[in-house]
């Protein structure tokens, strides 16, 4: 049997994940297997592709496997992969808009397997991909299929990569919360205020995507400490240190006015 270009092992609502988006997916999906016949049969009615398998083993008939599945159900759906008899040496394994399993992953890939992820992060049109091998290749291949820019992790960065998304996002959202806060008790009115605070945080993105290091705006103009601890104190007891942080941060970061940090840190005194 002439081997099918995927072969698809999932879980949850694989049609809305990347699986559920390749053109032509009718053509190259064959063997779908999941955890019974009658999961692998609703996934491959979803899928509008390939047929059911009732054993992980038919994945043995495809040459690029797919995975999928929701954090809660990874860990058995892994496992069961595993265990399969499958030879997978020359075989690439893609994991699509879910976390890998760093031992499974290593495991398969001590039995031969190339092993990839391709992993939406949260900006359209682009996609995060990290991999080696034919699996690299093959993800590469979906990429361009789906018409996505990729965003290629290096090995063993996937963490790091993650903690700067999360730093760009969830660890952000409630900065912009609190600026909005302050507007509000500064007297600008509620609406205005969400819509003032995220104005402010976008033009700063932009400017920063634009000039890098030197749209920071005290790039060369030294700020006033004093004014900035009046900020700090204004802020209030729960922002107001980590306002301090944020501007230290800048002056470390960006190798600028150590007399100011040095003020911040209570290192100098205004009499100095």
């Amino acid at each position: 049997m002439q081997p099918a270009g995927y072969g698809v092992i999932g879980a949850g609502a694989i049609g809305k994940s990347l699986i559920g988006q390749l053109p032509g997916k009718a053509r190259e999906v064959g063997p779908v297997a999941a955890v019974s016949f009658r999961v692998a049969s609703r996934i491959a009615n979803a899928l509008r592709a390939g047929y059911p398998v009732r054993t992980a083993d038919a994945l043995s008939r495809a040459s690029v496997v797919l995975f999928h599945a929701p954090p809660d159900q990874a860990a058995g759906l892994l496992a069961l992969l595993a265990s399969a008899q499958i030879p997978w040496k020359g075989r690439a394994l893609i994991f699509c808009d879910c976390d890998a399993d760093v031992s499974v992953r290593a495991c398969l890939q001590a039995r031969g397997a190339s092993t990839a992820v391709l992993r939406q992060f949260g900006i359209a049109g682009r996609i995060a991909v990290d991999g080696d091998g034919a699996a690299l290749k093959a993800a590469r291949r979906i990429v361009k299929a789906l018409h996505l820019k990729p965003v290629e992790v290096s090995a063993g960065s996937r963490d790091l990569f993650d903690a700067a998304v999360t730093l760009g996002t969830c660890a952000l959202t409630p900065l912009i919360d609190r600026a909005a806060a302050m507007l509000r008790h500064a007297g600008v009115r509620d609406n205005e205020a969400a819509r003032l605070a995220s104005a402010l945080f976008q033009q700063t993105a932009r400017e920063y995507a634009h000039s890098g290091r030197q749209s920071w705006g005290w790039h060369l103009q030294k700020p006033d400490a004093e004014q900035l601890e009046a900020r700090i104190e204004a802020a209030g007891p729960q922002i107001g240190p980590l306002l301090r942080e944020l501007l230290l941060l800048g002056f470390d970061t960006f190798d600028r006015h150590a007399e100011v940090a040095q003020r911040l840190r209570g290192k100098v005194t205004p009499s100095e």
